[in-house]
């Protein structure tokens, strides 16, 4: 109930701005929440974004949401002597950890491919590296494995057609966060469009981080990596002792 009457409010307060901001911007934006705890139970999370915007008919919305950038590894694995086995690896930098894309509609009848491509609003033009190669000269099917992993895992996603418009005034998208989401900060970028150009935007953040027990405990393997080692395998040799004692009185 908290939560309707939260949204109702954003709605509300947002029309209200809306009549001072178009005469300068045409394009203002809110979330129904700036800040995500991660704890033990923490099972995803849905985010509420909500805008205002002086629109036109067959105007068009765009959200990416981004979190940083890292390093990822793909393996490639091969079938020898009946065992599957890694047998070549690479690193990937400048990584999205995350990476989300909704749009009113098929983002390639919104805009042309250097726009798409200048805003990187499909999940084929990050500026990515590796520790082998030229990324240029890079064959195709490990960037294709990279993306076929990440969106595995929810952590890149295009969905399109998802963003409801109302009246050429209003629009509104739920943000789903998966379970798996790596703290940071996350950049929202809102991009209006009309006919084909991007006539406005707006950006917001998302912070995401840990709290409670879980907290406790990352912070220890950030910050004392070789305690938090040594303690995990008193843990594990402990256990190991233990599982062994009851066995055997069994």
């Amino acid at each position: 109930m908290r939560t309707l009457i939260k949204n109702i409010l954003l709605i509300i307060i947002i029309a209200l701005n809306s009549f001072t901001v178009f005469a300068k911007d045409n394009l203002v934006t809110d979330l129904s929440e700036s800040t995500v705890e991660i704890s033990s139970t923490f099972s995803g999370a849905d985010i509420l974004l909500f805008g205002a915007y002086d629109g036109q008919k067959n105007d068009d919305i765009i959200v990416v949401v981004s979190g940083q950038k890292g390093e990822v590894k793909v393996d490639k694995k091969e079938k020898k002597f009946g065992i599957w086995m890694i047998t070549e690896s690479i690193k990937f930098s400048n990584v999205p950890k995350y990476y989300y894309i909704a749009s009113n509609r098929k983002i390639e009848e919104i805009t042309n491919k250097t726009e798409i491509k200048k805003r990187k609003l499909d999940l084929n033009s990050f500026e990515l590296k590796n520790n082998k190669i030229d990324y240029k000269n890079l064959d195709k099917k490990w960037y294709e494995a990279l993306k076929r992993n990440m969106k595995k895992k929810q952590f890149w996603k295009i969905e399109e057609n998802s963003i409801k418009l109302n009246k050429n005034t209003l629009f509104r998208k739920t943000l789903s966060l998966p379970s798996n989401v790596s703290t940071g900060m996350y950049n929202v970028k809102i991009l209006h469009y009309r006919k084909g150009n991007l006539i406005s935007q707006e950006e917001s953040k998302i912070k995401i981080d840990k709290t409670g027990i879980s907290a406790n405990i990352y912070n220890v393997a950030q910050n004392f990596s070789a305690i938090y080692g040594i303690i995990a395998v008193i843990v594990a040799l402990f256990f190991g002792w233990f599982t062994n004692f009851i066995f055997r009185r069994i």
